[in-house]
């Protein structure tokens, strides 16, 4: 195992851990943590932080790279030879898995299904393309499962192995664990002043795999922070059981692993997920969305967007503009990729992608 793995927080607490579950490290942590006091005054908040996982990494950030850590880890183990995950056209976290693991000698196929077409829809596609991803278009979600077996049937001849599967969004037990360790990552902060202890945290929820995480991993950290899910896909994807059942399996995960660390078992009815904020179709943008990426831009020179983090900033303000908490302290968990890629987007043509992506260059954008 790396030597960093003996500084990882959750490592360091639980060193049983090291050498019963792999990670390659890739993020820059500790993310800091930044207090936005115009902000927080202009919502109604006592004192408002950001945590700045948007920052993760200097090539391509946002909260996929926690994940990545150790599924290209588990993917390594199996001896595998390419990734293959799902999302929407536009999706961060493909793009996340095709840069990573291009990284670290994984190709990655992604079978996508279509989205509302904004600019960083267009953009995602590019920059994938730059990366070497291979895009895979289902029609819909129902046609999602026979793309994916498809792909899955052919890569495993033309490989001569079978493609290690990337859960959409990176959520799965394993996956989440990341976001276990970033509770204790933030414990540290707390303790080394940098921040108080946070009555609620926000964070947007697209397959639940960072918001159970953070759940599982302030009740393992013995936080008593709230953590509150703003959901931002369909029911399928975005629900109290998925929730509930992968904070709970990443803990029975980790207590097999070892014993010491504490069982977290988490229920739909201890979950706390807003679902005022979706817009009804995943990637559409919102009023309130669009109201919240002005406040961030004007009062905290804070760069969000319309499909997961406006959405999880709006029902922030939402909630504080409803109550009279001034006293309140909240956390913003930013999971967005702040690295800017449109160099690398304007120098591809969309024409070397596959000719069933043309089509969304070729139409009209929503308005951002």
């Amino acid at each position: 195992m790396p030597v960093q793995d003996e500084q990882y927080p959750l490592f360091r607490e639980y060193p049983r851990l090291i050498n019963k579950i792999r990670r390659i490290p890739i993020g820059d942590f500790p993310t800091p943590v930044h207090e936005a006091p115009e902000l927080a005054e202009a919502v109604g908040v006592g004192r408002l932080f950001i945590k700045r996982d948007d920052l993760t990494h200097c090539e391509y950030g946002g909260n996929k790279i926690r994940k990545l850590e150790f599924l290209l880890a588990d993917a390594e183990r199996r001896h595998s030879k390419r990734l293959l995950t799902f999302g929407g056209i536009g999706s961060n976290h493909c793009l996340a898995t095709t840069i990573h693991g291009a990284n670290h000698g994984f190709p990655t196929t992604s079978c996508l299904v279509p989205q509302p077409v904004t600019e960083d829809v267009r953009k995602n596609l590019l920059v994938g393309l730059h990366y070497g991803e291979e895009l895979v278009l289902a029609q819909n979600t129902g046609q999602l499962p026979g793309k994916a077996l498809e792909v899955y049937a052919r890569q495993s001849v033309s490989d001569m192995r079978t493609p290690y599967i990337v859960p959409p969004g990176g959520s799965s037990a394993l996956g989440a664990t990341g976001y276990i360790n970033a509770v204790f990552e933030l414990r540290d902060q707390i303790e080394a002043g940098e921040c108080p202890e946070p009555d609620r945290i926000f964070v947007a929820v697209g397959t639940c795999g960072t918001a159970a995480g953070l759940e599982a991993g302030c009740k393992a950290a013995g936080l008593k922070t709230k953590v509150t899910g703003v959901k931002v896909t369909d029911r399928l994807f975005g629900n109290r059981i998925v929730f509930s059942s992968l904070a709970t399996q990443a803990s029975i995960r980790l207590k097999a692993a070892d014993r010491d660390f504490p069982l977290v078992v988490t229920t739909p009815f201890d979950v706390d997920l807003v679902e005022d904020y979706f817009g009804g179709e995943y990637g559409k943008y919102t009023h309130e969305g669009r109201e919240a990426i002005a406040l961030a831009a004007k009062y905290a020179g804070l760069k969000v967007e319309g499909v997961y983090t406006g959405k999880a900033l709006a029902a922030l303000i939402g909630a504080y503009c409803k109550e009279d908490r001034g006293d309140s302290v909240v956390m913003f968990w930013h999971t967005f990729n702040s690295v800017d890629l449109s160099g690398i987007a304007a120098a591809q043509d969309y024409h070397d992608l596959p000719e069933e992506f043309h089509q969304y260059f070729e139409c009209e954008i929503e308005q951002t």
